[in-house]
C-alpha cells in the first residue's frame, strides 16, 4: 500500500464522518491508486496501483471487489462529501467575505448500451457559434468557487464544490434547475456568507434567478435582444380605476442601446460608451462600456437589474452583453467578475486531462452518480493540499526548478507531480532506516522516480 503523507492526512480526516470505516479506508487506498498510477485510469488499473507489491490477475478480480463496491453499493452520499470538502476549502482560502461561485456543465464522453444516464447532449468543446455538435456521454452540472490563489492573486481558481447528473428527457430536471438545488444546499451550508453566483447565458433562467435571496447577486449574459422594461413605472392619474403600472415603457435591448450609443456623437445622455480600464489575469485592458438600469420580467419578474455592454475598442472580440442584480456595482467589477467565469472551463480541462475523469468505464446507476463527483471533489482536495502546505515541501521547490516552457507551478497537473513524488519520497523512507549505508542508494532511486512522475 501506499503511505499516506501526514499533511495530506489531516484533510483526509476531516471528511471521515462521510464514511463508515471501512469506506473510509476504500476512499483513502483508491485516491492514492489514482494519484500514483501514471497510464490511462481506468478502475482497474487505478485498483491495481493500490497493492504496489502484488501483481493481480484479470481472472481474479475478487480482490477489487472492495473499491467497485466503494462507488456502486457504499452507502456514503455525494451531498454530504461535497458539504465536508466545501467546508474546508472555504475555511482554509476564503474565510471571509463574498463567495464567488461559478454555474456550468460538461459533457463526460461515453458510450454504451447500459450507461446510465447516457444520452446525446451538446458538445461544447467540439461546437462552434455557427455549428452544433452533440455527442453522447453524461452531462454534469457543477458548481465550483473561484478564487485568486492567495499568495498569488492574478490568476483565478476554480474548486469544484458539488455535481449533479443531467438525465435526458423532458420530464427531467433541468440544468438550471439542477443548479438551483445545488446553489440551495451552499446557502444552508453558510447561511452568513453574501454570495455572487457567476453563470453563462443558458443558466440567465426562472428557475436559478427567478427566487434569489437578498444575499446573493448575479452576474451573467443576457441576450442579445432581450425584452427589458424601464423600472420605473408611469404614474398613475388620479382617480383612475384598476391595478397600478408595475413596469415603464419598453426599453432598447443591449444590442439596439449599443447602436444608439454609436449614433450619439453629444456625448450627452442615457446611451453613452464610458472608458474603463480593467486588470483580467494581470492584462491590464482598455474598454468601453455602456450601463443602463432594466427590469426583466421573463427571467427575474420585477427585481431590478443593472445591464453593462461591453466593447474591445480595438476590435478584437464582439460586443458582450452582461447583466448583475447589485445595481451599485462598479462598471469595472462587472468585467471582473465575470472573467472569473473561464476558471471553471480550465478546472474541466484539468480534471479531463489531468484527472482523466473519461477513463473508467463503469456503467451502473450507483458508480456513475458518484464517481464523477468523487474525483472532483478529491481534485479540490489536492488543489487544497497545495495551496495549504504542498508548494512550501521540498519536492515542490525540485519540481519548480524543472518546469517546462509551457508549464506553471499554479496547474493542477504540477500539484498531482508534487503529490506523487512526495508519495514516493514517503514509500521510499518508510522502507529503509536512516542510515549512511543506505543513503545512497535512497537518493538514487528518489532520483529516478523523480523522472518518471515529471514525465507523467
Amino acid at each position: 500500500m501506499w503511505p499516506i503523507i501526514p499533511s495530506l492526512d489531516t484533510l483526509w480526516q476531516a471528511v471521515a464522518v462521510v464514511f463508515t470505516e471501512p469506506s473510509f479506508q476504500s476512499h483513502r487506498d483508491i485516491l492514492l491508486g489514482w494519484i500514483m498510477w501514471i497510464g490511462r485510469r481506468t478502475e482497474y488499473r487505478v485498483f491495481q496501483t493500490i497493492p504496489a507489491s502484488s501483481v493481480v490477475s484479470r481472472i481474479e478480480r475478487h480482490p477489487f471487489d472492495r473499491f467497485y463496491n466503494f462507488f456502486s453499493r457504499s452507502a456514503w452520499t455525494v451531498e454530504s462529501l461535497a458539504h465536508q470538502v466545501a467546508v474546508r476549502v472555504v475555511v482554509a482560502l476564503n474565510p471571509t467575505g463574498v463567495l464567488y461561485l461559478v454555474a456550468d456543465d460538461t459533457l463526460l464522453h461515453k458510450r454504451g448500451k447500459t450507461v446510465s444516464g447516457l444520452g446525446w447532449f451538446r458538445d461544447a468543446v467540439a461546437s462552434t457559434a455557427k455549428r452544433v455538435v452533440t455527442a453522447s456521454g453524461n452531462n454534469w452540472v457543477v458548481l465550483g468557487l473561484a478564487i485568486p490563489i492567495p499568495f498569488c492573486p492574478d490568476p483565478i481558481l476554480c474548486l469544484p464544490l458539488s455535481a449533479r447528473l443531467h438525465l435526458p428527457g423532458a420530464g427531467s430536471p433541468s440544468c438550471v434547475d439542477l443548479a438551483a438545488e445545488m446553489l440551495g444546499e451552499i446557502l444552508g451550508w453558510f447561511p452568513d456568507r453574501p454570495i455572487v453566483l457567476i453563470g453563462d447565458g443558458a443558466y440567465a433562467a426562472h428557475g436559478l434567478l427567478g427566487n434569489l435571496v437578498e444575499r446573493v447577486n448575479y452576474v451573467g449574459r443576457i441576450r442579445g435582444d432581450a425584452e427589458i422594461y424601464d423600472p420605473q413605472g408611469p404614474p398613475q392619474p388620479p382617480g383612475k380605476r384598476g391595478r397600478k403600472p408595475t413596469k415603464g415603457p419598453r426599453l432598447p435591448s443591449p444590442r439596439a442601446a449599443a447602436v444608439l450609443a454609436d449614433q450619439n456623437g453629444t456625448g450627452k445622455g442615457p446611451w453613452v460608451w464610458r472608458d474603463i480600464e480593467v486588470t483580467i489575469s494581470g492584462v491590464t485592458r482598455l474598454l468601453r462600456v455602456l450601463a443602463y438600469q432594466a427590469v426583466w420580467p421573463e427571467v427575474l419578474g420585477l427585481r431590478p437589474i443593472q445591464i453593462v455592454v461591453v466593447r474591445d475598442p480595438a476590435g478584437k472580440f464582439r460586443d458582450a452583453y452582461w447583466f448583475t442584480t447589485d445595481l451599485r456595482a462598479s462598471l469595472s467589477w462587472v468585467v471582473t467578475t465575470f472573467a472569473r467565469r473561464w476558471s471553471i472551463e480550465v478546472a474541466f480541462k484539468a480534471s479531463k486531462q489531468v484527472m482523466e475523469i473519461e477513463g473508467p468505464r463503469h456503467w451502473c446507476q450507483g458508480s456513475i452518480e458518484k464517481l464523477a463527483p468523487w474525483v472532483w471533489l478529491m481534485q479540490s482536495v489536492i488543489s487544497l493540499w497545495d495551496l495549504t502546505v504542498g508548494h512550501t515541501l521540498p519536492e515542490a521547490a525540485t519540481a519548480r526548478q524543472n518546469l517546462g516552457p509551457w508549464d506553471t507551478e499554479w496547474s493542477l497537473a504540477h500539484w498531482v507531480r508534487v503529490l506523487r513524488i512526495t508519495t514516493m519520497a514517503a514509500a521510499i523512507h518508510a522502507g529503509f532506516d536512516e542510515n549512511n549505508d543506505c543513503q545512497e542508494f535512497i537518493r538514487r532511486v528518489k532520483n529516478y522516480l523523480f523522472y518518471v512522475a515529471s514525465a507523467a
